[in-house]
């Protein structure tokens, strides 16, 4: 199924569209490594991420085992998308483990197989080992397509531009160091800003990332006039977006609702129900996550509602 295009901004901030054609819960939310991984950060320290779909040297993962879970496309879980060339350069790097390059002929021939199994012993091949389909033709009749079996060229080696999962991916200790110094590069949106520096300035680090996630989500719930809290409130937040948008979900949406989504499941619930020991690195890294995520949450307003936010 073809999917929306996803918009993009560059390292440098240029627009750009890359089309995804998939229908997934969530999309890369731009390119270059050091968006990737602050994205991977917004997890906890510890977490596997699981392959589930891999289209258009974008791979789609899930945080918990696919073994365990009902539709691993079911929104309600954790999603994560990343570009192929995003995850090589992490791993050359050693921010992140579990990935391996290899050439385009290693990932067509994994495609290949994996198109084998499907068929299994009913397969048919013709006299150069190309697979056999049958498939219905465009009267509905069944007809025998060709999947050609890929070819190695002599260069192949030395272009090695796809990223292969070899069991689970994760932030390794020197990505998370990697994180805290990306962070000192940016900055609060200044209403988070406003907010949380007096608790850093005294070094309450759990306090300053709570009031940061009972702002972000006091202001979703101020905006609607409404009682709701936690994902129940994303949930009526994004239904609003989408009626805005012309009832139109689009992959900008998607990618919005996963923030939110993640943020008040591993910040917002974890800080409101207990006490942290956190370091200032630590600190500032959680709290640019809810800024950011705030700062989208403005922009939304901007765009699709037409009142703002008084005091």
């Amino acid at each position: 199924m073809f999917g929306p295009g996803l918009l993009h901004y560059t390292e440098n901030n240029l627009p750009g569209m890359m089309a995804i054609h998939a229908d997934w819960p969530i999309y890369p939310p731009g390119m270059g490594w050091k968006l990737a991984l602050t994205t991977m950060a917004n997890f906890p320290n510890g977490t596997s991420f699981y392959q589930i779909d891999d289209i258009d040297k974008c791979i789609l993962f899930v945080d918990s085992d696919p073994g365990n879970l009902t539709d691993v496309y079911d929104y309600k879980n954790y999603h994560l998308a990343m570009w192929h060339e995003d995850l090589i350069e992490l791993q050359e790097m050693s921010l992140i483990e579990g990935v391996r390059a290899i050439s385009d002929f290693e990932f067509s021939m994994i495609k290949f197989k994996e198109i084998e199994k499907v068929f299994g012993p009913h397969n048919k091949y013709d006299r150069d080992g190309n697979l056999l389909l049958p498939l219905k033709n465009t009267e509905g009749e069944l007809a025998e397509s060709t999947y050609s079996r890929p070819i190695k060229h002599e260069d192949d080696e030395h272009h090695k531009t796809f990223a292969k999962v070899e069991s689970t991916v994760s932030i390794t200790p020197e990505g998370f160091r990697k994180v805290y110094e990306i962070v000192q590069e940016l900055k609060f949106h200044e209403e988070i800003e406003s907010l949380v520096m007096p608790f850093i300035e005294i070094k309450k680090y759990d306090a300053a990332v709570r009031e940061a996630s009972l702002f972000l989500e006091s202001s979703i719930r101020k905006l609607h006039q409404t009682h709701l809290y936690g994902q129940r409130l994303i949930e009526f937040h994004i239904r609003d977006v989408i009626v805005k948008n012309r009832e139109n979900f689009s992959s900008a949406i998607k990618n919005y609702r996963g923030e939110l989504r993640t943020v008040f499941k591993f910040i917002r619930n974890d800080f409101a129900h207990n006490f942290k020991i956190l370091t200032e690195d630590q600190c500032k890294s959680i709290v640019v996550r809810i800024s950011n995520v705030y700062s989208e949450f403005k922009e939304v307003v901007h765009v699709y509602f037409d009142e703002k936010i008084e005091d």
